[in-house]
């Protein structure tokens, strides 16, 4: 990244959230997804709780269920009812799951209506092929929650998908001046808005009640790294850092969507995640056969 962008910045930033309050297009917190959210906070709650919310939303239970009788997920195929689910793939990966499925479908199709230019279902696929190398690699590293990091992952650019909602066209133009100057993307937001999409991504996920885990790895993937990561956020920051890095470089984009790897330290990228280039490297096989079993994500309708 260059020196001159930054994605830090105050938690409650006064003009993303005038940005995010003055976007009409932009859905407000799905209900389902606010009793999820309770159930994650709530101590004393565990699967029969997250169950009952699930099954009280036909359409998220439905894809829930597709999901986990993909091949990603499940090998049999056979989980019939989310009870089932829940016993068979844990607590965590049908949360993580339910999670993903009820955000990406609420912005994904509010995007999916607006009149930008965003090559939008490529944005998505690059989201999904992130989430599918982030979750590999904290199998790697033996991360204690890997569904959480997928979560992450997949998710990384929301901002993206909320600027394309504010200003279509201009994020257009955003990205096409990107190719002409070779500037990163952030710095070139930077300049047209006032922020970028990863600090737009974390207020979002603020506004939002996302847990503090996924807010810093949308607000922070595209961060200077620096050390070594000494805690949970930091662990996932710099995984889904090392992923969006390498979604980007082993399936690249069939459009633009403002990467460049000229500007991306990979070495570091690597180094901060406790992986070598070596250890990816010779993980490749796997990491391309997690992405296309990961390929049920991309048609969530």
């Amino acid at each position: 990244m260059s020196p001159t962008a930054t994605t830090t910045y105050p938690p409650q930033n006064p003009d993303l959230q005038k940005m995010l309050a003055t976007i009409e297009d932009l859905p407000s917190i799905p209900e389902t997804l606010m009793e999820i959210l309770k159930v994650l906070d709530d101590p004393h709650s565990g699967a029969m709780d997250l169950a009952e919310v699930v099954r009280l939303d036909a359409p998220l239970m439905s894809k829930v269920l597709r999901l986990a009788n993909s091949p990603y997920y499940c090998q049999r195929g056979n989980l019939a009812d989310i009870n089932r689910c829940i016993s068979v793939l844990g607590y965590r990966t049908v949360r993580q799951v339910a999670i993903c499925v009820t955000v990406a479908t609420t912005v994904v199709s509010a995007v999916s209506q607006s009149k930008g230019r965003m090559d939008y279902r490529e944005l998505w696929r690059h989201s999904v092929v992130t989430g599918a190398v982030a979750k590999y690699l904290a199998g790697m590293v033996a991360y204690p929650d890997p569904e959480e990091v997928f979560s992450a992952g997949l998710l990384h650019d929301m901002g993206k998908f909320v600027l394309e909602l504010h200003s279509p066209q201009q994020y257009d133009k955003v990205i096409a001046r990107r190719q002409e100057t070779g500037r990163c993307l952030c710095v070139e937001e930077e300049e047209a808005f006032g922020f970028n999409h990863a600090q737009v991504g974390s207020t979002f996920g603020q506004s939002w009640r996302f847990p503090t885990l996924l807010t810093k790895a949308f607000g922070q993937h595209h961060d200077p790294v620096t050390g070594d990561p000494d805690t949970p956020e930091a662990q996932v920051v710099a995984l889904v850092a090392l992923a969006d890095y390498l979604a980007n470089t082993l399936v690249p984009p069939r459009s633009d969507l403002g990467f460049d790897p000229k500007l991306v330290d990979s070495v570091a990228l690597h180094r901060n995640a406790n992986l070598t280039v070596r250890q990816v490297e010779e993980n490749l096989d796997q990491i391309r056969e997690a992405v296309n079993l990961a390929s049920a994500y991309l048609d969530l309708r």
